[in-house]
């Protein structure tokens, strides 16, 4: 089995995410580009079955078009999304599609999350990707149209959109770097929703 450094990194994000709460048993994802047209995805069903807790050998390892070459999990209906990503941005090493536990407030009232921390000063606010029916072709390419315009930011951080009524896409030079994104964007969604009170 190839990319096993790279297998239990992918484990422990998912972990974190789950204990976290930063994703929920309705789905959640990650990806991360370990060689030239080579993607490690994580496997469907993933949240809702296992809780994020999965074996060494489950996460797929695909191509750009989403041919699976080693693993033995399914491939995740967002496989496209982090796909079409990976492939096309080069600045971007790592995606990661999340249900963050206050970031769903926004999500579900398909608003922007302002910045409002220095952790996400270099991002900017947390905008909307265009709607489009779940796990289609049409939200992968609106995902990755979201992120295109932004490569030269790309290089400096990672960013975060939501995707309205579903959830958000992280992306980062690595996986670290999207998790940490996700985790940066929730603090952000906390202080305003938290904010209003004082």
């Amino acid at each position: 089995m190839k990319y096993l450094e790279e297998r239990s990194k992918l484990l422990q994000m998912a972990t974190d995410l789950w204990e976290r709460k930063l994703t929920n048993a309705a789905g959640g994802n990650l990806a991360m580009r370990v060689d030239d047209n080579r993607i490690l995805l994580s496997p469907s069903m993933m949240s809702e079955l296992k809780h994020c807790r999965i074996d060494i050998e489950e996460p797929l390892l695909i191509d750009y078009d989403c041919n699976i070459l080693e693993g033995t999990g399914s491939l995740s209906r967002e496989g496209k999304m982090h796909a079409l990503i990976l492939k096309n941005i080069p600045e971007v090493g790592g995606v990661i599609h999340a249900h963050p536990f206050y970031t769903m407030v926004y999500v579900a009232a398909c608003k922007p999350i302002p910045q409002v921390t220095e952790a996400t000063m270099k991002m900017g606010e947390t905008g909307l990707i265009h709607q489009a029916k779940a796990y289609s072709m049409e939200l992968a390419e609106n995902a990755y149209k979201y992120f295109l315009p932004k490569r030269e930011q790309l290089k400096i951080t990672g960013l975060c959109g939501i995707l309205p009524y579903h959830g958000t896409v992280a992306v980062g030079k690595h996986i670290e770097q999207a998790f940490s994104v996700v985790e940066r964007v929730e603090a952000d969604a906390i202080c305003n929703l938290l904010g209003k009170l004082i």
